[in-house]
């Protein structure tokens, strides 16, 4: 389910060439991932999850699905006269995955070899955790009601809303958005896409929220021009104090301060000793530099040469691994950044891409 939720996020073209034959074994995996199951199994979980049949809660149940994911499938309904997405947690998926995670605990050793310092037990915790509520639909359903309303000042930006008493630990019931997909169309104007997203992120992220599945099929191209985010309630809390420091060090970085990002990541952050952060600071100028101190495309080709780069300085970055100490909660945040790196590469605009995360929120 892994390598297909990241068919969904990871750009071909944004792959350095060693890693050519990874687009086509991510998509044969989200090809078997995303098999529709029948519509008779989608009423059970709804008359499961709601105590009678689905066609005395609803107005109207669309058999076809509008989405399968390898999580769940995506109906369209009409309850009480408004349209309305039907989200359904692929049947006996929760089962499968805790009985999963349980060789987590795999993990811990090669981990430790490549991060020495980082409490391999506590990163692992986060990930089984965090997994866990991801197939919690309830807890998406209040996770997605807290962001759309800290996200409301975003101009812009438009998130469904859940109906709280719809949802449960196996259905999501929200507004319908009808509008083309990132996977569908393109915007007329990317580069107002690509701020609106940014802007989005940030916004949760200095709230104390991390958005933590952005795809293209979440990004709906509104037809008043408004660009509507689904997905906003697989979120994760993080430390608005961390979320600061990780800022502060971007803003030195933008300086080209060494002392002020050292000072930053090593007595802010606290992920890395004072040596090892100057090192990040040499490391990071080297392989994206030119994407976060000034206007720069970001597209596809753009990321594959970061990625190239890396592969370029893998054992400085291997060296630095060991000493990194993050805390749980940065989990998130690194995933958050990784996908709104990869999706806006998609739109292949051209911004001032530090200084939109410095000023939005």
């Amino acid at each position: 389910m892994a390598l297909a939720r990241a068919a969904d996020v990871v750009p071909a073209d944004a792959l350095p060439a060693v890693m050519g034959r990874l687009p086509s074994e991510l998509g044969a995996a989200h090809r078997e991932a995303t098999t529709g199951w029948a519509f008779k199994e989608v009423e059970r979980v709804l008359k499961s999850a709601w105590g009678q049949a689905p066609g005395k809660v609803l107005d109207e149940l669309d058999p076809e699905p509008l989405a399968v994911t390898p999580a769940a499938q995506v109906h369209r309904g009409v309850h009480d006269g408004r349209a309305v997405a039907v989200k359904v947690l692929r049947p006996g998926l929760a089962a499968g995955v805790r009985s999963d995670l349980a060789l987590l605990d795999m993990l811990a050793a090669p981990l430790r070899q490549v991060f020495g310092a980082m409490d391999a037990g506590a990163i692992l915790r986060e990930a089984r955790e965090t997994a866990l509520d991801e197939l919690d639909l309830e807890h998406e359903a209040s996770n997605q009601r807290q962001v759309r309303r800290l996200l409301r000042g975003v101009e812009g930006l438009v998130i469904p809303a859940p109906d709280m008493e719809l949802s449960g630990e196996s259905v999501l019931v929200t507004e319908l958005l009808d509008a083309p997909t990132l996977d569908e169309a393109a915007p007329g104007d990317r580069g107002a896409v690509a701020r609106v997203l940014v802007a989005a992120h940030m916004t949760a992220a200095r709230g104390g929220i991390v958005l933590t599945d952005l795809r293209p099929g979440h990004v709906l191209l509104l037809h008043d021009g408004r660009v509507g985010l689904l997905g906003a309630g697989v979120a994760r809390p993080v430390d608005r104090d961390r979320v600061g420091f990780a800022l502060e060090a971007l803003a030195r970085l933008r300086e080209r301060d060494q002392d002020g990002f050292t000072a930053a990541v090593a007595d802010g952050l606290g992920v890395l000793p004072a040596g090892a952060a100057l090192k990040a600071y040499a490391l990071i100028s080297t392989l994206a530099g030119e994407l976060l101190v000034g206007p720069a495309l970001l597209d596809g080709p753009a990321l594959a040469v970061v990625g190239e780069r890396a592969l370029d300085h893998l054992g400085g970055a291997l060296a630095l691994a060991d000493e990194v100490t993050p805390q749980p909660g940065d989990l998130a945040a690194v995933r958050s950044l990784a996908q709104v790196a990869a999706l806006l590469s998609r739109l292949g605009a051209t911004e001032d891409w530090g200084a939109l995360m410095l000023d939005a929120g």
